[in-house]
């Protein structure tokens, strides 16, 4: 796998940005400390020279001698450093054979590096004495530079090891996003090839990959599912109006040949085109609902103010059909919707079960607040849908063969299910035992949470 492909990888990028940071990090703190343990011991080390050299400036002029004398004498002359230089730098005594260019009397301490005076870097302060004589005081600093140099290199090295490590860790952890993409691309190609029933590969860590993954599935799904209904659809439309379209014809042909046109002659012509004409408007119905352009009214609405008119206006077809309806609509069931619509759907819902359930059957309306929110629910004691069918009643045209002893289009559930999708809850039919029940849960679904 190319290096190319691996540093493009949002994982490699974010893995060498937080090495990046932590190596400043570490960089910053390390060089703190350091500046901080140097300074110190520096200071440290200037505030003992200034504090001899005073000392020693008290002394008369004999007694100076003496104790520098003594001074190196105790130390061996490897630590401390003890002279006395006349007021022209010529070498009277101590451990120091020449002054270093750029001591002055009188100023700060100074750092000199190793040279033929004294072997290695000492730091050294200058002070004229009253015979005119100068008294150099130093001090041995060779390990404070080798702590310098260690903490110098534990800089170094730290922010390269960081910087390595994140470079080497970053395209570890890219290996397997790009193995995951490189499977996604394929299943996607497949996809794209027309092969509707694959679906991206989801794992259970739920990462945005897995998520990115669970939304293209239910597209592909939604995708799929408006494919099947085209297809079936323009094969039902092919074959279911055929039949009106022929006897319109035939009708019209009939009256041609008669030459005469009898006011009786044009009403089966007219209930024909208006059958035609019927299915045609619930698919464009359906059309509409599927571009979801209806979201924009939606507004906070009561259930009850939707099924009580549902209720008012089916109650005369269920006396006609010798069926009861009975509602149930308890206020307080607030949900956020487009009530026309849910009007619509809940009176497919409500025409289906008078028509389907038969005489002496009976319809119910009710509400229940399920631990997700309301539910909508009509229900029926008729013979019900076997279980097969369950889903397929909700393709565009579907009809069961008990259902083409009834008039329809066979749109009704498919127009129910677009306004539910439109409201993004979900649809269930279940059996009643006997009957058929019709939950509208009026909660966002998974899927619909995707979109």
């Amino acid at each position: 796998m190319h290096f190319d492909a691996l540093r493009r990888t949002t994982t490699f990028r974010l893995t060498s940005l937080y090495g990046l940071l932590f190596a400043l990090g570490i960089l910053t703190m390390l060089g703190m400390i350091y500046l901080r343990s140097a300074g110190y011991l520096t200071n440290r080390v200037d505030t003992i020279l200034t504090s001899e050299a005073d000392e020693l400036l008290r002394l008369p002029p004999p007694r100076l001698r003496e104790r520098i004398a003594e001074e190196l004498a105790s130390n061996d002359a490897r630590i401390s450093i003890y002279a006395l230089f006349t007021q022209n730098g010529a070498h009277i005594a101590g451990s120091l054979a020449a002054l270093p260019p750029g001591l002055r009397e009188g100023d700060a301490p100074v750092e000199v590096p190793p040279s033929s005076a004294f072997p290695v870097s000492a730091r050294l302060i200058a002070r004229r004495l009253p015979d005119a004589d100068i008294l150099v005081v130093g001090r041995d600093v060779s390990q404070l530079r080798e702590m310098r140099t260690i903490i110098s290199s534990a800089l170094l090295w730290s922010g390269l090891t960081i910087l390595i490590a994140g470079l080497v860790l970053g395209s570890a952890l890219s290996l397997l996003p790009l193995r995951r993409l490189k499977l996604l691309q394929d299943v996607a190609s497949d996809i794209a090839g027309g092969n509707l029933k694959r679906r991206l590969p989801v794992t259970s860590r739920r990462d945005e990959l897995d998520v990115l993954a669970g939304a293209v599935n239910y597209m592909i799904g939604e995708v799929e599912r408006l494919m099947s209904e085209v297809k079936g659809a323009t094969e039902i439309i092919a074959h279911d109006l055929l039949s009106p379209l022929s006897h319109a014809a035939q009708q019209l042909r009939r009256i041609q040949r008669s030459g005469r046109l009898e006011a009786t002659d044009i009403d089966p012509v007219a209930a024909r085109i208006e059958d035609v004409l019927e299915r045609f408007r619930a698919i464009l119905r359906i059309s509409e609902l599927d571009s979801r352009r209806r979201r924009s009214g939606f507004s906070i609405i009561d259930l009850a103010d939707v099924l009580t008119p549902v209720s008012d206006l089916y109650q005369p077809l269920a006396e006609a059909e010798g069926a009861r309806l009975i509602i149930q609509a308890d206020r307080g069931f607030t949900i956020e919707g487009d009530a026309k619509l849910l009007f619509e759907a809940l009176a497919n819902l409500v025409d289906n079960a008078i028509k389907f359930a038969g005489p002496d059957s009976t319809v119910r309306i009710f509400l229940n607040r399920a631990a997700a929110g309301p539910q909508i629910i009509v229900q029926d004691d008729g013979p019900g849908i076997p279980a097969s069918e369950s889903q397929a009643v909700l393709q565009r045209f579907y009809r069961s063969e008990r259902g083409r002893r009834v008039t329809g289009s066979g749109l009704g559930l498919s127009v129910v299910a677009a306004i539910v999708r439109l409201h993004r809850f979900s649809l269930q039919l279940e059996d009643a035992d006997p009957g058929v029940r019709a939950v509208i849960n009026c909660w966002p679904s998974s899927d619909s949470l995707l979109t």
